[in-house]
This record gives C-alpha cells, structure tokens and sequence, in this order.
C-alpha cells in the first residue's frame, strides 16, 4: 500500500505539473535541480584541478612551465583520447555544447540525452586538461541543463516542464563557473530559454540561488576574477572606449565566421578534423605556450594592471582570434565564452597603450579599458547585452561601471549582429547547420502546458460498440468518451455522437498541448486519448480534445471566437 500511495502522489505531481502556473511544485524542483548540477559542475572543477595538479605543478593554466615536448604531445594525445569518447558514442548522441541545448529545448521538447551528457564532461575535461584553447562554461552549461532535463525524465514529469528545469540547470553553471547568481538567472532567461515569465524565473532563480551557496562554501565568496576598485580617470576615455567597441564589433563578426566557416566545411567529418586539432594545438604550444588553456590568468593579470608588452598582448589577441574558433569548428568539445573573455581584455589593454602612445590621452586606466573590453566582446558574440551587462556589475560589484559597460555594448553590438548580420554564435551555427527555428506564437504559448491539465477523465473502456440503450446508460452517468484499447492504437468515440470509432495513436501524458494539437493534425482528428507508460504496461488517463486546445490557445491571447480559423 505505501508503494501504491507514493506512486499516485507522484502521479497527481505530474498532473499539477502540467498547468502552466505550477510555480511552487516547479520552484522546488528549480532548488533539486541547482543542487545536483551544482554537484556535477563542482565535481568537474575538482577533477579538473586535479588533473591539472598532476600535469601542471606550477598551477592551472601554466603550460609555459612544460618542455616544448610536453606541450606538443599532450593537445595530440588529448585529440586521441577525445576521439576515441566520441567514436564508442553513437552517431546521434555526439552532439554536445550550448547550441546543441537550445537545438533539443526548442525542437526535441527539452529532452536533453544522458549520453550525450556524460560526453560532454569527459571530452570537455580531457580538452580542458590537455590545453586546448577553449574554456569551460560552454561545457558546463550544457551538463547543467542535462542535469535538469533528466531530473525530470526520470521522474516522467510533463514535457512542458523541462525546458524550465533546463534553464534551471543552464543558471546552475553559469553560477558556478563566475560564482554569479544573477548572471547565471539572465543567461538562462536570454540566451538559452528565451522566455520571461514568473513561472519560469521564480524557478531559475531558485536554482542559482542554491548553485551559488554551494560555490560560495567549496570556494569562497570572491568570483571568478577578483577585480581592484576601477574607475574611469578622464573624459577621454570615452572615445577611446568607443574606438575600442567598434574594433571588438569587428572582431567578434569575425569570431563568429570563423567558427561557424571551419564547422560548415568539416561536413559532420570527424577523425581528420579532431586529430589535426590536437596537432595545430601542440606546435603552437611550443611556440607560444600562453595560448594554451583557457587564459584566465592573463584575464587576471590584465585586471589588475600587470604591465605586457603590445607585441605579446597583439601576439595574444590573434592567436587566439585564429585559435579557438579553429578548435570549436574541428570538433574539439570546448566552450567559447572565457576565451571571448580574454580577447576582449587583451583588445582592451593593447587600446589602452595605443591612447597612452598615438593619442596623448594621460593617466589611462588599462584595467578599466581591459575590463569594458570583455563585457563588449562578451555581449557581441552572444549578442546577449544584458547578460554581459549582469556579469560585468557581478564580477565588479561597482555600479559605476554600468553607463560606460552599457556605451561600449551598444557599439559592439551593433557592429557585429546589424552591420554584419550576425543573430549571437550560438544561432549562427544552428543556421549553419541547417536547424534554424522561430517559434510561432502558437508554439510558445501551447509550449507550456501539458495535455493533463485540459484532458477530461470522463471515459469508459468497452470491447464492443454499445448498443444505443447501453449508450443512454453512459449518457446518464455523465461518461463523455469510450476507448476500445487495441494493441498499438486506441479505438475513439464519443458517447455524443453516433459515429464509428476512430484509431488514434494516443499521446503520453508528459505531452504538451502543442504536441497533441499537432498529433491530431497529423492524424486528421479531433480528440486523442492520454495515456501514461508505466512499468505494468499502457495505462489510459484520459482525453484531450482539439475544440479544448484551440479554446485554452483562445483564451491565453484574449482573442475573440472570430480569430479562432485564422490563429490555430
């Protein structure tokens, strides 16, 4: 009997779940969620270090204290490695990284794969650990949204509920890579959910919340670059930061055909691709070693004003400009956004040295300068201002940095997504690869609610057709619908009417409304029955009719019975 309760009241979760405003039940499952991604994500910077600790004694990211040899051979048997991960995967779970996550939470209803998961976190951590120049958070996002989405496949929960529950894991590790809550909660709603609304915030929130605790207890309260009292000396600085914003406009536009070019001619190829990968990444380690790795030390130093010359920060800046949309295209499964980070600082300082020496401009702050350089490069290659706007005034925690950060995004982005028609890395490489998308209204608004919150469970099962005085008997017990259960489809009718019954393919009750208006079109019907698959077998739950769709679709955007043909 305890066994039978528990799994009712799981059932009756699922139900409640459906509705598009569940926000205490989903807010709970936001702070699960921030849990076990903030346990994965903390667990992945640990085997990080430690791998780092056993290759690199002098510290993370210092692959300049190798020998040259080390350097070539350990990108080129990281590449070996990362290869032989991803050839005992199957072809259609080796997909990984950010637009992979927006790809399933927009077309595969937020079904993020559990193999696809665990290939990320061991390709990631192997190109982390072997130097490749790529960084960590692209990685990171994509095993929280997996850790989200699988809470709530395991648990069976409605469709419409994963997508938040993703988002709830895309803020988890955002949260633990820059110890950001808030920038973690924006980058989900903006980039990756694309969606405002309480139901979906509260939750995301919760989440952050709970990954930033997490973070703060196993690291401190800093964030990720601890960042001196910065200000701006002179007016001047202004048009040197607009002249800087234009530049990393520029830039960021080529950033992004770069990557997306490199993808689009590897043609889905894979051994050649990766193998070259390890070996381009090995010379230039032996040459210049400061390339190697995510380069969050020279982020750090440049922050803090430690003085390079402009020879090695333009050596830097193109290095990696060439380097990591060369190893993302390849095929090596990194992320872009630390080492957008670093080309933005390292654009910033080599801008503040050219004012110092071309412009005459006195006292100029590096830091300041290297600082709006991130936030710029960051929102113009994501083409997310708002998300570099919350991380800037996180990682500062300085609101007089807002006016100056908000005046070199504006110029960023505009040069990079009108000017050169760029929509944000991510969208590029979907259109790229074919899988561009706009959701329609329709879409968006069906999206999020599941078929039980509208199904009727006014049904009977039979075995044969009533007669008409067995129908009147149904009639009077208030019974709307029979299903006469086949072994693959389920026979429809109801007790309204006198037609023969239809089959009908039924949809599982995870299902949105969205799925099932577009299963009866498919199906040339009117109702569907709901069913749930459990361990004993196909068990009937309901049915969900199109006039119920169309009248909540109706009722959502207040539109009159007089839209109803032209909408739905």
């Amino acid at each position: 009997m305890p066994a039978q309760r528990r799994r009712f009241s799981l059932h009756n979760l699922r139900i409640q779940l459906s509705e598009a405003d569940a926000l205490p039940h989903l807010t709970f499952l936001g702070l699960l969620t921030g849990f076990l991604g903030g346990c994965l994500l903390i667990g992945f910077n640990e085997l990080l270090k430690l791998a780092t600790v056993v290759l690199m004694p002098a510290g993370e990211d210092r692959f300049e204290s190798l020998s040259d040899i080390q350097r070539f051979f350990l990108p080129v048997a990281g590449s070996l490695l990362i290869l032989s991960m991803i050839t005992l995967c199957r072809p259609n779970r080796r997909s990984v990284g950010v637009a992979h996550v927006i790809q399933r939470l927009a077309l595969n209803r937020g079904r993020l794969p559990a193999s696809s998961m665990a290939l990320q976190f061991f390709t990631a951590l192997t190109a982390l650990a072997s130097g490749f120049s790529v960084g960590r958070e692209g990685p990171a996002v994509h095993i929280g949204a997996a850790a989200g989405s699988q809470l709530g496949q395991k648990l069976k929960l409605p469709d419409n509920t994963l997508t938040t529950l993703a988002g709830c894991g895309v803020a988890t590790a955002i949260s633990v890579s820059f110890n950001t809550p808030l920038a973690g909660v924006v980058f989900a709603m903006e980039v990756i959910v694309r969606r405002y609304n309480l139901v979906s915030f509260i939750p995301v929130m919760a989440a952050s919340v709970i990954a930033s605790l997490m973070t703060q207890y196993f690291y401190g309260f800093e964030p990720a670059f601890v960042i001196p009292p910065i200000h701006m000396n002179s007016m001047a600085e202004f048009l040197l930061a607009a002249l800087m914003a234009v530049a990393i406009g520029l830039l960021a536009a080529s950033f992004i055909k770069l990557q997306t070019g490199i993808a689009t001619a590897r043609k889905g190829r894979l051994a050649m691709p990766v193998l070259s990968a390890g070996f381009i990444m090995g010379i230039t380690g032996v040459f210049a070693p400061d390339l190697m790795g995510m380069g969050y030390d020279t982020i750090s130093d440049l922050l803090n004003e430690s003085s390079y010359t402009l020879s090695f920060l333009l050596l830097m800046l193109f290095g990696k400009m060439l380097l990591t949309p060369m190893m993302t295209g390849l095929g090596i499964p990194g992320g872009i956004i630390g080492p957008t980070l670093f080309i933005g600082a390292v654009t910033g300082s080599v801008f503040s040295i050219l004012g110092d020496t071309m412009l005459g401009i006195p006292n100029i702050n590096g830091s300041f300068q290297a600082l709006l350089g991130m936030v710029a490069m960051m929102a113009a290659t994501l083409q997310a201002p708002l998300v570099a706007l919350v991380t800037v005034l996180e990682l500062t925690r300085n609101p007089n940095v807002i006016m100056p950060a908000m005046f070199v995004i504006v110029i960023a982005c505009l040069i990079s997504g009108r000017f050169f028609n760029n929509r944000g890395i991510f969208d590029q490489q979907l259109i790229v690869g074919g899988l561009s998308f706009d959701p329609s209204p329709l879409h968006q608004t069906l999206s999020q609610t599941g078929v039980a919150s509208l199904m009727s469970s006014s049904f009977a099962r039979c075995r044969l057709i009533p007669n008409p005085e067995e129908m009147q008997r149904l009639k009077y017990k208030n019974i709307e619908w029979l299903l006469y259960p086949d072994s693959n489809d389920i026979l429809i009718s109801s007790t309204h009417t006198t037609i023969e019954p239809e089959a009908s393919r039924p949809v599982q009750i995870q299902a949105t409304l969205y799925e099932a208006l577009d299963q009866m079109n498919r199906q040339s019907l009117d109702a569907l029955p709901v069913v749930s698959l459990e361990k004993s077998g196909r068990r009937i739950c309901g049915v969900i009719t199109r006039r119920d769709v169309e009248s909540y679709y109706l009722d959502k955007l207040h539109l009159p019975d007089s839209e109803l043909e032209k909408r739905v």
